[in-house]
């Protein structure tokens, strides 16, 4: 087959990774080769990525920049340290150049819908929360997240882990991620649009030595059955595109991967691929309906009790994923189900 991809993040040039030999693939991604970045906090699970890499031929150890051991969190005025023994910083526009490596990638094609559909058999949408090509979700409840960050260099770090701050209206948390070489991200995304002044309120906390720069970009934190159409004539979306970011987390590296993986299984079958996608990513569903009922404060006993114990049992069989393993009471004193009505 003749295969368009758009977008060289995660999903989009792994699953070129995955088709290449197979299939004539191309890639095409809006940023010039020179300034390719990944706007995002470079975190995720250690072991999940290591397996996925190594299908290509990638050693993940090769982009380490700082191996976790907890996670502390402060919320409601508390702070849990919960157990990360997998979750780790990488250098991922490093390891996204290398999965590229030998691909067809035209830099700095910007495309839309229409721009590809009839040259190419398959035409693939990894544009992650823009969509370019499927176009706008049918779903009023799609969320877009902002988000913004600064890369800052300490001369003493005020945490040498990852460190994290959910917001009390369960619309966005901010985070303080390590880099190694004393730098760290300190970013956060929020609804309701206060994530840079809650950036701006944590490095008045702990001042840093140097801001060295700044980004940003919005997030989809709406799930799969939240984010359709995943499929439009010749157009197939994958990872971010089709709400492959875990609600909770935002963490959305390693799903993205899978998703593709999933795809370049299934070309002969994308009735087969979308199934796939709302079974293995269920439990997002789960987690954004929770949130939604959070910040609309339409929760009860019936519809967060027992959902905050799957989501408590989701982290437990996923930690490769995840990358934390917190504990029951650890989950609950931060998701706050109610416990009667």
């Amino acid at each position: 087959m003749k295969i368009a991809i758009a977008g060289a993040g995660p999903a989009g040039s792994y699953l070129g990774a995955l088709l290449s030999g197979k299939h004539e693939v191309e890639i095409f991604e809006g940023q010039v080769q020179e300034r390719f970045t990944s706007i995002c906090g470079w975190a995720t699970a250690y072991g999940g990525a290591r397996d996925l890499l190594k299908k290509i031929g990638l050693n993940f150890d090769d982009y380490i920049l700082h191996r976790g051991r907890e996670m502390s969190v402060s919320a409601f005025d508390s702070v849990y340290r919960i157990s990360a023994p997998e979750l780790v910083t990488f250098d991922k526009p490093k390891m996204l150049r290398d999965i590229a490596k030998g691909l067809k990638v035209n830099y700095g094609s910007f495309v839309r819908t229409g721009d590809l559909e009839g040259k190419y058999d398959m035409v693939i949408d990894a544009t992650g929360p823009y969509r370019r090509l499927l176009g706008p979700t049918e779903n009023p409840t799609d969320m877009i997240l902002p988000t913004f960050q600064w890369l800052v260099k300490y001369k003493e770090l005020p945490f040498d882990d990852f460190y994290i701050e959910p917001f009390n209206s369960f619309s966005g948390y901010l985070w303080y991620f390590p880099l190694g070489d004393h730098e760290a991200f300190v970013g956060a995304g929020d609804v309701w649009k206060k994530h840079q002044s809650r950036v701006e309120d944590f490095l008045k906390r702990y001042p840093p030595t140097e801001r060295i720069r700044t980004m940003g970009k919005p997030i989809r934190v709406a799930a799969p059955r939240s984010v359709f159409p995943h499929r439009k004539g010749r157009v197939v979306g994958v990872g971010e595109a089709i709400g492959t970011v875990y609600p909770i987390l935002g963490e959305g590296i390693l799903p993205s991967m899978y998703a593709a993986e999933m795809l370049s299984d299934s070309l002969k079958d994308l009735d087969s691929y979308q199934r796939q996608i709302l079974s293995k990513f269920s439990a997002y569903d789960l987690s954004y309906d929770y949130i939604r009922r959070k910040m609309s404060h339409t929760d009860n006993f019936f519809n967060s009790f027992i959902p905050a114990v799957r989501i408590f049992l989701w982290f437990k069989r996923n930690f490769m994923i995840t990358g934390v393993n917190p504990s029951l009471w650890e989950t609950f004193k931060v998701l706050r189900p109610r416990m009667k009505n």
